[in-house]
């Protein structure tokens, strides 16, 4: 049953990501982006308050034409397929572990027919299909609160990125470790949520230069906060599973601004690899 489908995602990301990824369908049948929204103008839609996202990441790097981009942990592709069709950039490799992500990513690409774009699966805690000082830029977007070892992925940044390479990581970071319970349904969700001191310290003792630290929460919150109007541009895939859908995004909608209002934080972390390599 549907309602059911829904029910477990309360307990498998897999399960969770399966269905949003449904819910967010568009009329066409295409999919829209998995992440947070961006508030800019109350005028925007949800894909527009996406898009916003985006394009605040974009914008804090310092040139990105002709550049080789590596997104780790892309989700269903579409941000990646975004940056390729509005931005000057060379290409882009995304990696992600989830085989029905990757599945749905290669369906859009061919759909919008974007042929500098690679999708291939992947560990971000250990990207053996990339070589070492080999791409100009690295993106990850809300995908590290997923990662248990967090330092292995840092690692992996620096030995990727090229000399003077660019990074932004954008994460959801936790002002409240929570009950022995939540502790257990986080493991079970693959959660692995860290705090700012955490990640303080984790920049403090890697190689990457860590240039700036943004608090977005107040903008990720004003931009799900207009959720009435996202709601209508659901499809309806049948009367039942649409009633389903709407009440399942509304549910995560409002979950998600409670959490952000109470024990978590909406961070974008902007960097450098500056060390030469040695020849």
């Amino acid at each position: 049953m549907v309602s059911f489908r829904f029910l477990k995602t309360a307990f498998n990301s897999g399960d969770y990501y399966k269905s949003i990824n449904e819910a967010l369908r568009s009329d066409n049948g295409s999919y829209r982006m998995l992440h947070y929204p961006y508030y800019i103008s109350e005028k925007d839609n949800f894909s527009q308050a996406q898009n916003n996202l985006i394009d605040y990441c974009i914008c804090k790097l310092s040139d990105i034409e002709g550049k080789d981009i590596l997104d780790i942990g892309c989700g269903n592709g579409i941000a990646a397929l975004y940056i390729a069709d509005k931005y000057p950039v060379k290409g882009l490799i995304c990696v992600d572990i989830n085989t029905d992500n990757i599945k749905i990513a290669d369906e859009e690409k061919r759909r919008r027919k974007i042929e500098n774009v690679t999708f291939i699966e992947g560990d971000a805690q250990n990207l053996i299909q990339l070589g070492s000082n080999s791409i100009d830029i690295i993106i990850n977007i809300e995908s590290a609160f997923h990662y248990p070892e967090k330092e292995l992925f840092l690692e992996e940044i620096y030995r990727i990125l090229k000399p003077r390479g660019q990074f932004i990581i954008t994460d959801i970071l936790t002002t409240s470790e929570g009950s022995l319970l939540l502790k257990r349904w986080k493991r079970k969700m693959k959660y692995n949520h860290w705090s700012f001191s955490r990640y303080n310290d984790a920049f403090s003792e890697s190689k990457l230069t860590l240039k700036s630290k943004d608090d977005i929460t107040d903008k990720v919150i004003l931009g799900f906060e207009a959720f009435r109007n996202y709601i209508k541009e659901l499809r309806n895939k049948g009367k039942m599973n649409d009633i389903f859908s709407k009440l399942f995004l509304i549910f995560n909608l409002r979950l998600n601004v409670c959490l952000l209002k109470k024990r978590r934080k909406y961070y974008v972390f902007y960097g450098e690899k500056q060390e030469s390599v040695l020849r």
